[in-house]
């Protein structure tokens, strides 16, 4: 089976018994990306080359050759390590990039440190040994981490440093393989299962139901949890609401920022919960595609308007994303699909109706949940498309 890979980032808290020199070397490291981006600033022709092409021009204008040359410009800190300035090479040449496709150059880049192997060693789950400046010389300084542990025959990256809040974050890019990366008409036609999902702004963040290669039912998900979700962001909004009155006149940037904070990883927590939740069904059931709801752009916008910026429907479009991601690293296909006329068509008999609440009531007479109904529907549509296409002309 053919296999392929996913690259997801460890989040770790990094504790450095030396924080004055993590301060000089990423303000050498700032120096230095600057540094080379007015370089590149000034050859816009190199825009269009590959990473690679431009770090060797780089070199050639900043590194002594073995053949006697010179040096045409001296980065910041003189002679640095060479995976460190290949690092800030990287960091500017992307910057650089960005900005022409743009077709804007701000003044400044303001960059976080990268480290390539040979400026960090001996990286575990709980500690990492990194080389840093002290102004007048490189060190070797051991740095404790916590954190979930890196999975088992996984590729370790670049780290990167990221100041969050008050604390020192450690993000450590993870390359793993995963077991399925066949495209999804080679799915299709080996008959794998399908997982379609409907999102709904009730407590049901959404309901998933699995269908055969024969388009039956084998299980059905309702991932709750709406409600909760709902009165957690309300009972913040109310204490910004209310704290408004001591802290509008303060002379801060982000009044309120703890609250909002809050929400934040408020948002967060719940995606990754669904979007867990969503992927162990899947799992459970051995599904090879996972089909989501498309809508029209106009439609999408009324319905977020409509449901709130902190609401059940709303967090699915953060939901959607993490599943796009996770479900990749576990061999599972995310396919997006126009949901038109899902609702309006009984997932039983295939004759229309119409839904009473959370009710949908065929002219049959046949009643289903009309979220489930749609993301039976839903799920069919996909089968059949692949159907129509397969066969011969």
């Amino acid at each position: 089976m053919k296999t392929g890979y996913s690259i997801k980032t460890w989040k770790m808290r990094l504790f450095c018994p030396e924080k004055q020199m993590i301060k000089t070397t990423e303000a050498l490291y700032r120096e230095a990306v600057a540094f080379y981006y007015v370089l590149l600033k000034e050859r816009e022709e190199l825009c269009a080359e590959n990473l690679l092409t431009i770090q060797g021009h780089l070199e050639k204008l900043t590194v002594s050759g073995r053949d006697g040359r010179e040096p045409k410009y001296i980065p910041p800190g003189g002679k640095l390590p060479v995976y460190f300035r290949r690092s800030a090479m990287n960091k500017a040449a992307m910057a650089v990039k960005t900005a022409a496709s743009a077709e804007s150059f701000p003044e400044k880049i303001d960059a976080n440190i990268t480290f390539f192997k040979g400026m960090y060693k001996d990286l575990t789950d709980t500690s990492v040994v990194l080389k840093l400046w002290n102004g007048k010389k490189w060190i070797w300084v051991l740095c404790g981490l916590t954190g979930r542990p890196f999975p088992k025959e996984a590729a370790i990256l670049s780290p990167t440093l990221v100041h969050e809040e008050k604390w020192l974050m450690f993000h450590v890019p993870v390359k793993q393989e995963n077991s399925d990366a066949r495209a999804a008409k080679e799915r299709m036609q080996e008959g794998a299962r399908v997982c379609s999902v409907r999102f709904t702004n009730t407590d049901s963040f959404a309901v998933c139901t699995v269908l055969d290669e024969g388009s039956r039912q084998l299980a059905v998900k309702n991932c709750r949890g709406g409600n909760a979700y709902r009165h957690h962001c309300r009972a913040l909004l109310k204490k910004v609401e209310a704290s408004r009155a001591f802290t509008d006149k303060d002379n801060v940037s982000q009044p309120n920022r703890k609250y909002y904070m809050h929400l934040k990883h408020l948002n967060e927590h719940y995606a990754h919960q669904v979007s867990k939740e969503i992927m162990d069904f899947c799992k459970e059931n051995q599904t090879g595609i996972l089909v989501l709801p498309e809508y029209d752009e106009d439609f999408s916008r009324i319905s977020m308007y409509r449901s709130g910026n902190y609401s059940p429907l709303h967090l699915s479009i953060r939901i959607r994303n993490y599943l796009k991601y996770k479900a990749w690293a576990e061999g599972i296909l995310v396919l997006e699909l126009r949901a038109d006329g899902t609702e309006k068509q009984c997932s039983i008999c295939g004759a229309t109706g119409k839904k009473q609440g959370s009710v949908f009531i065929c002219q049959n007479g046949h009643q289903v949940n009309r979220f489930l109904n749609g993301a039976r529907n839903l799920g069919r549509k996909c089968q059949e498309s692949f159907r129509k296409n397969n066969k011969p002309s």
